[in-house]
């Protein structure tokens, strides 16, 4: 140890031991964050004494992947949004651009789109299945017609166009394709991305499915074309938030999705691809909880990882594959109906985490979504929050203003390393797959929530508002209504519509064209046989449930998390 650092050291720890200890009686509490990392009172130089110098910009970036973070590309403010019919989004997507919603460089029109439960598992809105919970939660997408209802107007080669979609991703990009050729373009000009994390969605909410194997596979199919024909799409999005959103630590959050990634290179690799030509395409959605500086390690622990990983794993020698593009959500499930207005409190405080990770971008969650759907003055105010924060402090004037800090940096190591063990423990029990197959996962997930609420009925962990500090009136903040009902009959009429002026029987053949293409992909090996059949689809006016419909019935149906392992 430095000797002047040993001799700040000795004084630190005589302070500790004669006045606090001796005299105030008082004994350091034992503090472990959210991962079940003991914390130290005082981090020093030798606490990172291991650490390698580091600029942003530079392998392993962990520092950010851009040598000027913010100072030339500011962070996209990208809201998901989506309720009702697609009419109804598309009035509050006009709403949030007019606000300040906006891509890099804000020249860019953003549209991330929330789409209701029946669009989620491929379901149209004239099935009896789905009548409850049309524009529920999202908005209702089926046709041609809402892609139009959604986009129109919109130059699309400039509109980041990104459908928060899970099951149903094949058949949303197959139409996508079909509606932008109406219009002039090809998919190659395209920008966007997909969610194509089915397998995260099936465990985390037990909404219902395609067979583990068959996601497994539509996976790779998506990354497959988009690959081959659509170069500035991201095709796979990895979701640590609903992870995050189930009470997994951050530790637990990142090596389950460094694991989920491994096991999808090795899949893309065995379909024939050469990792440089399609790793550069992932993305992500992470977790943003309370505990700040545990998430901003977190966060630079992840690019950390990632850079590390593509390169001595998968030899990855694009500098693009190894810089890892972080989109956060913040947590939702930190958010109270009591007290709601302290929400805005919480949210600023996940952006600034995600903002001093430099994060590429945000979503920001509104101060009453434990209530309902945001109102407007409600997402208007997350949006405000972005641009407080990048307006007023002068954080994004320097890059990685946290770099160096003897905390920061020893709790990055600490989380990539407790990220690692995460991983390896997956990889054990098969890989990320087996381990949704076998149900391991989903009762991991299990064990944390009930914990979770163990610690907040007794007070361990303390939510204001909730567990501690309540008040006896109410706050009283209007829910956003929405006519569930006349959404649903509005795009059930608008469906039977567009059936009645299509030719049925060329829509049929190309079904069928679909559940051949689907029977014939048997292994991912075989990948890219699915994609054209289901372009055809969309451009002989098949629908959303129709496409789905025809995978469905060749792979087994919808199946279930919750039975699985048990």
């Amino acid at each position: 140890m430095d000797e002047r650092v040993a001799r700040l050291r000795q004084e630190w720890d005589k302070e500790i031991r004669d006045v606090y200890e001796k005299k105030l009686h008082f004994t350091v509490p034992g503090y472990h964050n959210e991962s079940g990392i003991h914390l130290k009172s005082v981090y020093d130089p030798e606490d990172v004494a291991d650490v390698s110098p580091e600029m942003p910009g530079q392998y392993p970036y962990t520092r950010g992947i851009r040598a000027l973070g913010y100072q030339h590309t500011p962070w996209m403010v990208q809201m998901l949004h989506g309720y009702g019919t697609s009419e109804e989004t598309r009035q509050r997507t006009e709403f949030l651009l007019k606000e300040g919603m906006s891509g890099y460089g804000e020249q860019q029109a953003v549209l991330l789109v929330q789409v209701d439960p029946p669009t989620t598992v491929g379901l149209d809105p004239d099935d009896p299945r789905a009548s409850v919970a049309v524009g529920l939660g999202g908005t209702s997408i089926s046709t041609l017609d809402d892609m139009d209802n959604l986009l129109k107007g919109y130059d699309l080669p400039r509109t980041r166009f990104a459908p928060n979609t899970r099951f149903t991703c094949l058949p949303i990009l197959a139409m996508y394709i079909a509606y932008a050729e109406q219009r002039g373009y090809k998919p190659a000009e395209l920008t966007g991305q997909s969610q194509n994390d089915a397998l995260t969605r099936w465990i985390t909410t037990d909404i219902g499915g395609p067979t583990p194997a068959t996601q497994f596979k539509l996976r790779l199919e998506l990354i497959k074309y988009t690959g081959e024909h659509m170069p500035r799409w991201n095709h796979t999005n990895l979701c640590g938030y609903l992870y995050g959103e189930m009470c997994a630590s951050p530790a637990q959050e990142l090596g389950i999705v460094m694991a989920e990634a491994v096991e999808t290179v090795e899949a893309g690799i065995k379909a024939g691809l050469n990792p440089d030509d399609f790793v550069s395409r992932f993305s992500s959605q992470m977790h943003i909880g309370m505990s700040f500086f545990e998430e901003i390690a977190k966060l630079r622990a992840m690019r950390r990882l990632w850079a590390q990983t593509m390169k001595d794993r998968f030899q990855c020698q694009n500098p693009r594959s190894l810089q890892y593009r972080i989109h956060v959500h913040t947590g939702g499930s930190s958010l109270t109906q009591e007290q709601p207005l302290n929400n805005i409190v919480r949210a600023t405080l996940h952006v600034l985490a995600a903002v001093l990770s430099e994060v590429q971008s945000l979503h920001t969650c509104s101060y009453d979504e434990a209530i309902g759907l945001p109102s407007e003055e409600a997402v208007r105010t997350a949006i405000r929050v972005n641009q407080i924060i990048r307006h007023e402090t002068g954080i994004p004037s320097v890059s990685d203003p946290l770099g160096g800090s003897y905390y920061v940096e020893w709790l990055t190591a600490r989380l990539a390393a407790e990220a690692t063990q995460v991983m390896d423990s997956l990889e054990k029990r098969g890989g990320f797959s087996k381990c949704v197959e076998s149900g391991w996962l989903r009762q991991l997930l299990e064990q944390q929530v009930i914990r979770w609420r163990d610690q907040v009925d007794r007070e361990g962990k303390v939510i204001i508002g909730l567990n501690k500090f309540r008040t006896e009136d109410a706050v009283q903040v209007p829910a956003f209504t929405m006519k569930v009902d006349e959404a649903a009959r509005s795009a059930a009429e608008r469906l039977r519509k567009w059936k009645a002026s299509r030719n049925n029987a060329a829509a049929e053949k190309a079904l069928e064209t679909v559940r051949r293409a689907m029977v014939e992909y048997d292994t991912v090996a075989k990948a890219g046989i699915l994609m054209p059949a289901l372009i055809e689809a969309a451009r002989a006016r098949c629908t959303l449930g129709e496409m789905m419909g025809a995978i469905y019935q060749m792979t087994g149906g919808r199946v279930f998390a919750s039975r699985y392992g048990r």
